[in-house]
């Protein structure tokens, strides 16, 4: 998927105020991106525009070769259950149903008849083989957490996009989401696109992309280690 000079601005005039400005960035499929940055830097307002939550003001974004400006409400939504993963940080289940109701729940907005093999195939997947009965008051932060991204993957989607993940969870909660997520991008040849503040997080994928005043300033890649991260991070910050 592709950024190509994204501007996302609220107001007008003297008060418009530019969230993202210019943005282009790639997303290839198979890798694992994190994206960082200062508060007010843009980064959930990059994600949401890439997710097709939220319309840019001007340039574009690709998604499997659909350009999503040129799509109506209704074919958007549908380009959104059909091709894109959401995963939140506040799980955001529906309480009344099961793990395998909340995974299977995009299949029946679709107007699909959920597999109940595919859905044991895609708990068990992330992890919770025997859990699709429990309700979420019944499951542990890290286990809810693993239902949201397994009713995330439950269409295939093309790109699966985290917004502070594991921001909710215990660290060894967070490492286990992030062995995850880090696992369906080697396994499964998944695109995830993560916002994290956490250098640590971070460290768990294949490239940064730093975001300043709602600009790309900076990538890193290779081998990417917590120190070094958080040592760009800090020269980013603005000073007191």
């Amino acid at each position: 998927m592709r950024l190509h000079e994204v501007v996302r601005a609220y107001g007008d005039g003297p008060r418009r105020v530019a969230a993202l400005d210019g943005v282009t960035v790639d997303f290839d499929r198979g890798t694992f991106t994190a994206v960082m940055g200062p508060s007010g830097s843009g980064k959930s307002t990059l994600l949401h525009c890439a997710a097709g939550l939220d319309r840019p003001t001007g340039g574009t974004v690709t998604i499997d070769g659909t350009d999503l400006g040129t799509l109506g409400e209704t074919a958007l939504t549908l380009l959104r259950r059909a091709r894109v993963g959401f995963v939140f940080q506040s799980y955001n289940l529906v309480p009344a149903l099961t793990a395998a109701q909340n995974v299977a729940l995009p299949l029946r907005l679709a107007g699909r008849r959920p597999d109940p093999a595919e859905l044991d195939a895609t708990l068990a997947e992330v992890g919770l083989t025997g859990r699709g009965r429990h309700r979420p008051d019944e499951l542990s932060g890290g286990e809810q957490q693993r239902v949201a991204i397994a009713r995330a993957l439950i269409s295939r989607p093309a790109v699966l996009f985290a917004d502070e993940p594991t921001g909710a969870l215990d660290t060894r909660t967070s490492r286990d989401i992030l062995r995850l997520l880090r696992d369906l991008v080697d396994r499964h040849r998944q695109t995830v696109v993560m916002v994290t503040h956490d250098p640590v997080a971070a460290a768990h994928a294949d490239r940064v992309v730093l975001l300043a005043d709602g600009r790309v300033v900076d990538e890193l890649g290779g081998d990417l280690a917590a120190e070094t991260i958080a040592a760009r991070m800090t020269r980013l910050e603005p000073a007191c």
